[in-house]
Formats: C-alpha cells, sequence, structure tokens
C-alpha cells in the first residue's frame, strides 16, 4: 500500500481520451470555510464558537475515477465556560491545525461538472492558546473524515469548487495533571 501511494503521487499525467479538455493530475485548492460550533462538553457548560478560515489543499488524480486530497488549515476558535445561570466566563482562544487525508470517488470524470464522495482521516493539533487556556493542554484529535463536494471546471487552468465536510473533534482540556473537560467539536 505505501508504494502504491508514492507511485500515485510521483508526477504523471491523467488518463484521458483527449489531453485538451482533461483534468490535470495534480490540482491545487484555496477554500474558504465556515466551520461549526459545538456546545457539547463532559462537564456541561463548555461551548467553542465558530470560525471562518482559509484552507489550503493538493489534489492528486490517482485514475480517471479516483484522487487522493490533503488538505490543511488553521482555525482559531473561542472558548467560553457558563458557569451557572445564563453568565459566560471567556477561558481565551485556541489555534487549531486540521489535517485531512481523503480518498476521493469521482464517479463522472468527464465534464465540465465532477461531483465526488471523500473518506479519509483528519489530525487536529492545538499549537496556541491564550488566556486561562494558555496554563492547560489541549490533547490531539485522530478522527475518520467524510467529504462530499462538486467541482465546475471554469476552464482548464481554473475551477469552482463547493464542499462539504464532517469531522468530529474531541480533545481533553488538561490543567497539569488533571484532567478539566472533554470538549466535542464537530466542524
Amino acid at each position: 500500500l505505501g508504494l502504491a501511494t508514492l507511485a500515485a503521487l510521483l508526477p504523471g499525467t491523467a488518463a484521458a481520451a483527449d489531453p485538451a479538455t482533461a483534468a490535470p493530475a495534480w490540482t491545487m485548492t484555496t477554500r474558504l470555510l465556515a466551520t461549526g460550533s459545538s456546545d457539547e462538553s463532559d462537564p456541561a457548560g463548555y461551548e467553542v464558537y465558530s470560525a471562518f478560515t482559509i484552507e489550503a489543499g493538493v489534489r492528486r488524480r490517482l485514475d480517471s475515477r479516483f484522487a487522493i486530497e490533503l488538505a490543511l488549515r488553521t482555525e482559531s476558535r473561542e472558548v467560553d465556560v457558563f458557569e451557572g445561570g445564563d453568565e459566560s466566563v471567556r477561558l481565551g482562544s485556541v489555534e487549531l491545525l486540521p489535517v485531512s487525508l481523503l480518498l476521493q470517488l469521482r464517479p463522472l470524470s468527464d465534464g465540465s461538472v465532477q461531483p465526488y464522495v471523500g473518506l479519509g482521516a483528519n489530525l487536529t493539533v492545538c499549537w496556541e492558546k491564550s488566556g486561562a487556556l494558555d496554563s492547560g493542554d489541549l490533547s490531539p484529535s485522530l478522527a475518520p473524515a467524510l467529504q462530499l463536494g462538486v467541482d465546475v471546471r471554469l476552464s482548464r487552468g481554473a475551477l469552482l469548487n463547493v464542499d462539504v465536510r464532517w469531522s468530529p473533534l474531541r480533545t481533553d482540556l488538561e490543567s497539569a495533571p488533571r484532567p478539566v473537560a472533554r470538549l466535542k467539536v464537530d466542524p
């Protein structure tokens, strides 16, 4: 499997009947994302706010129906805790680095509209904290990732991409050495 993946990532050309209209073997993407927020935690009361971010990705066509995509972004999220009543206390912000690796099935590889579905894994690590969160630790999260999207080819060098993804993020907030809360975010 490792050699097959390495061979698939080496430069090459995508297989197609007409090279002038074929999608390129490599595609670079930049996406504007809105990620969801979550009010679930254990113990209850922690809230992680949603984020808007820019994502960069690279996709490699493996053949006419399959592709592999590596995407990464940074997210800044605010974390609050409700300590009784309706008043919340701002704990600070966290900077997250989600990295996704997805295998995509592209059933309609010809034409200007190319839908796809992807399945893979997401690794998210926290690389910076502020406020009260600065003295604590957030554990990394490794989880499955699902993707549903469509590329609309505008020209040989440009496409419009619409993409919906789901990957659960579960992280443990710890304050040396005891656990404080388990945060559940499903971006």
